[in-house]
């Protein structure tokens, strides 16, 4: 189907791993990734050979080995998630457990990503408004992809006329004030890496510190195009992280013979309910491991077309694309196939059971996280994120939903990221 005069969508299942397959050698498209409204981006990088050079210093960080080293801080900010829902259940109070998942992910992502935890969970609100930020940023993606002049506009006016404008924002202003601690620290490497210190045992102590000492030229290591890697850090490693517990806890809850099932097999694999064993015994739960992926192929990811560009023509069917012609698949029509996914619209972690043992890989299916050498590089932390996150809530808390219905997390509305119908306000829970 012709989107507009220059992109073309493909809804071909079969033709996914074809499209994106890395000896392809795609660029993004310009026209969708200047709506990101953050230019130097990885994510917004539109040539490949740039990009490659760009992901090359950022990867390790976002390793398994890496990811492993960190799961002792992610554990240690449940900890704080599960004192949160026990003093819900003590005052007798609903837990929103919706706007706590992005309070955990982004503390988790900050400490990450800026070795500097924004500690979100602790604030009463669980930082309500940098979340309110965060979704607005993200609404305005189609928004600045037609109006680029107006968003540079309101990017370069002066803060204090910001705060004047909306003085709820002064919150958000003082945890995404990523540029300056990088401005500050730019000449001072010793200084950056005292900062940024994450992985005291590792070959870095962070990930700017890292990318100072990269192969990157003078111009990638500026402190304009730092921050801005930081910010597109924060706003893809919390949103749709979140975004996917949510979905994944509404399902869950929604069915109780799921909840039964999945705490059985917690049970054996987690006797003592505080105690969360290693990242890769939790990814060994076979049950586990099947809601995780169930959540993630209703959740979606990334809900827009991930559209590319080849300097080749690509073949399909009877016919041939032109080089330069912008071409894009969905994961929404990949995940609610029924040739694939039979009754899509149910949650049901047995399929993957059932197909593994038949010899199918489903997961072939599955690109929440894209495919090729494009694919979400915070893959590896997301997956930790929903292990742990999951185990640790279902084994240590009998919950119900309170006031929430299938309409709080189910796609409706399309700003890349994939968003219920406005007006929700997220999953709220109840400890029996």
């Amino acid at each position: 189907m012709s989107i507009t005069p220059n992109e073309l969508h493909i809804r071909d299942t079969d033709f996914y791993d074809q499209l994106y397959r890395r000896e392809n050698k795609l660029d993004k498209y310009s026209g969708q990734t200047k709506g990101f409204g953050v230019p130097g981006v990885l994510v917004a990088t539109n040539s490949r050979e740039v990009h490659r050079h760009r992901r090359l210093p950022l990867a390790p960080y976002f390793s398994k080995k890496s990811v492993a080293e960190m799961s002792g801080d992610i554990e240690g900010m449940l900890k704080v998630l599960c004192r949160r829902i026990r003093d819900s259940s003590m005052n007798g109070n609903p837990m929103p457990l919706g706007l706590a998942f992005v309070a955990l992910t982004t503390d988790i992502i900050s400490k990450f990503a800026l070795a500097d935890c924004y500690h979100l969970l602790e604030r009463n609100d669980f930082g309500a408004e940098y979340h309110q930020l965060l979704v607005g940023f993200v609404h305005s993606c189609h928004f600045i992809k037609h109006f680029t002049w107006l968003y540079n506009f309101i990017q370069g006016l002066p803060d204090p006329v910001v705060l004047w404008l909306q003085p709820s924002l002064a919150l958000a202003f003082k945890i995404m004030n990523v540029r300056l601690t990088i401005s500050n620290m730019e000449k001072d490497v010793d200084a950056l890496n005292k900062h940024f210190k994450y992985n005291p045992n590792g070959p870095e102590s962070g990930i700017f510190a890292g990318l100072l000492r990269s192969n990157l030229p003078p111009q990638e290591k500026a402190a304009d195009r730092l921050s801005s890697e930081g910010m597109g850090l924060l706003v893809a490693g919390s949103e749709t992280t979140a975004q996917t517990l949510s979905v994944t806890t509404y399902h869950i809850l929604a069915n109780p013979g799921i909840v039964s099932e999945l705490r059985k097999h917690l049970e054996i694999a987690m006797p003592e309910a505080g105690t969360l064993p290693s990242l890769a015994t939790l990814e060994a739960i076979p049950y586990l491991y099947a809601c995780v992926q169930e959540g993630l192929r209703l959740s979606y990811g990334i809900s827009g077309r991930l559209m590319r560009v080849a300097h080749h023509p690509i073949e399909y069917q009877d016919w041939t694309i032109p080089p330069g012609f912008a071409v894009g698949m969905s994961t929404v029509f990949m995940h609610d196939d029924e040739t694939v996914f039979p009754d899509h619209a149910s949650f049901k972690p047995e399929r993957w059971l059932e197909k593994r043992e038949d010899g199918v890989r489903l997961d072939k299916y599955l690109t929440a996280f894209g495919k090729g050498d494009r694919h979400c590089i915070g893959m590896n932390l997301a997956y930790a994120e929903l292990y742990m996150t999951i185990a640790t809530v279902f084994r240590q808390f009998d919950l119900e939903l309170f006031e929430t219905e299938r309409s709080t997390v189910e796609f409706y509305r399309d700003y890349f990221n994939s968003f219920p119908k406005n007006g929700c306000d997220g999953v709220k829970v109840l400890v029996k």
